[in-house]
């Protein structure tokens, strides 16, 4: 990840500070106490919702919010499929390599009720959580010619990867094209993930998707970057952004649909208090200063 880009991701969303902390804010600030008290809950929020609206970029580069712009494909008919069409699933019994090439700072793997630190050259199983902690960062390496770079504070789900077997020696960095057939899904539930996919067997069977909480991602080459944040009080924001290649994105209850190259993609997510579960919408857009 590009450590600009990086940092710039990770302070994007307004850090909420937890009951403890705003008091000690309050003492250091006089009269503060007093008017954070004044606050409802609802007011918090809506202050927590404005603040979301900055996290990212809330619109399009032609400034057409994001479920309109998916809205306006779908209506027109025109969601033009840029991969491949999709061939028949296939059965991949066994699983791809995953490798941990470079790691940063502080990085984890949970498989089972194993958990334990990720070091160089470590092999993680698939059906893994890979996560990160603060100021960190960790490469993977899939046996499909794929990489992954996960940021800091970052959680990361490896769903599957199933790969037929390769022939011969074959050197994962100097790859140009998946050397075999192969499915992947990933899950990213927090932080942000650069993936870059070689060209994929896409007709022939061949899938990589990304799920986020806004929907799901899948790719036939290029690369793609994601970004999942909440905040204490359930509420977050979700970026998705093609910087190469070719994407389709898929929304809740509506078909795959092309992703634009180098547009920024924003969604709103709020987690419901009684069933747990996240709702996606628009980000809400930020109310422009009083003159």
């Amino acid at each position: 990840l590009n450590g600009n880009a990086s940092r710039r991701s990770t302070v994007s969303l307004t850090v909420l500070l937890s009951p403890k902390k705003r008091g000690q804010a309050d003492r250091a600030t006089p009269g503060a106490g007093r008017s954070c008290k004044k606050l409802s809950c609802a007011q918090r929020r809506d202050d927590a919702r404005k603040k979301l609206a900055r996290a990212g970029a809330l619109f399009t580069p032609t400034d057409v919010k994001s479920w309109r712009w998916l809205g306006a494909l779908m209506v027109a008919g025109i969601f033009p499929t840029l991969l491949p069409a999709q061939g028949v699933e296939i059965s991949l019994p066994r699983p791809g390599s995953v490798v941990a090439t470079h790691v940063s700072g502080e990085a984890t793997v949970v498989s089972g009720d194993e958990r334990r630190p990720i070091k160089g050259d470590d092999r993680l199983r698939v059906g893994a959580t890979v996560t990160t902690g603060r100021k960190s960062y960790l490469i993977l390496t899939l046996s499909n010619g794929a990489s992954i770079e996960l940021g800091s504070e970052s959680e990361l789900e490896v769903e599957e990867f199933g790969q037929s077997p390769i022939s011969g020696s074959v050197k994962i960095a100097e790859l140009t094209a998946e050397p075999t057939l192969s499915r992947t899904r990933l899950r990213l539930v927090r932080g942000d993930v650069t993936v870059e996919v070689k060209p994929l067997k896409v007709a022939r069977g061949s899938s990589f998707q990304i799920t986020l909480p806004a929907g799901t991602v899948r790719l036939g080459e290029g690369t793609v970057r994601a970004m999942v944040r909440m905040s204490d009080l359930g509420l977050g924001v979700c970026t998705l952004e093609l910087q190469k290649g070719a994407a389709e994105f898929e929304a809740t209850d509506k078909p795959f649909v092309a992703v634009p190259l180098g547009r920024k993609l924003a969604f709103a997510l709020e987690v419901d208090k009684v069933s747990g579960e996240i709702k996606v919408g628009e980000m809400p857009k930020e109310t422009p200063p009083k003159k």
